[in-house]
């Protein structure tokens, strides 16, 4: 499942793609992991915003449950306490151009970059939700929705993979679907082909690690 992912997109793409009217520079990021920001779109706003990954449910007592909830499965997610009622009324759709998944072969790992094969920037299916602290400072949070990994990254020994919502249509319909079975429904596990994945450096291991170069490709080793 996913625990890093990338945005290094153009407002200029994001226009193209989504039809996004883009004031400002967007931030690139080549590493984000929990608790960092991210571009993303909700249900109750269709403005670009930025909230931090990693859901912190309204009514918890600390934020710092946040880091354990970067992720739903999609399985259950309509009866889990920290998603049952943001699945039903706070979806969100999160921005990427990419995402890392690493393999395990003993006790060495071999980060690799996911991307869509067309390429296209990725949404991501999430849900948010906001939380108020001591201060009354709002803290407004994601989770990304996990599906089912593909034949693809199964063979790759990666059992989980994003939900990609790879359509306008679909897009719309997550964010504005009143029926939870439907708005479900929509979140299958892509085609084999639409992912282009690749071996990459293991510099992306260390959040401090953040510019293009970890984009680049690698040869393996045989």
């Amino acid at each position: 499942m996913p625990t890093r992912f990338s945005f290094s997109a153009s407002k200029e793409k994001m226009k193209r793609q989504f039809n996004l009217d883009i004031k400002k520079e967007l931030q690139q990021s080549f590493n984000i992991g929990a608790t960092q920001n991210a571009y993303l779109l909700t249900n109750q706003s269709l403005d670009l915003q930025i909230f931090s990954w990693g859901l912190i449910p309204h009514w918890a007592k600390d934020k710092s449950v946040g880091t354990n909830l970067i992720n739903a499965q999609v399985e259950g997610i309509a009866s889990k306490l920290s998603f049952r009622l943001p699945i039903r009324q706070r979806r969100c759709l999160i921005f990427a151009d990419s995402y890392y998944e690493w393999t395990k072969e003993g006790r060495a790992t071999q980060p690799y970059r996911v991307q869509l094969s067309n390429g296209d920037l990725m949404t991501f299916a999430g849900v948010w939700d906001v939380w108020v602290d001591g201060n009354q400072e709002l803290h407004k949070t994601f989770s990304i929705i996990t599906t089912p990994a593909n034949n693809s990254l199964k063979e790759l020994g990666i059992s989980r993979m994003p939900a990609l919502i790879t359509t306008g249509t679909d897009r719309a319909k997550w964010l504005g679907e009143h029926s939870l079975p439907n708005a479900l429904n929509i979140l299958q596990p892509l085609e084999n082909l639409s992912l282009d994945i690749y071996p990459i450096a293991k510099e992306v291991d260390s959040l401090d690690n953040n510019y293009p170069e970890l984009h680049k490709p690698i040869e393996l080793s045989s």
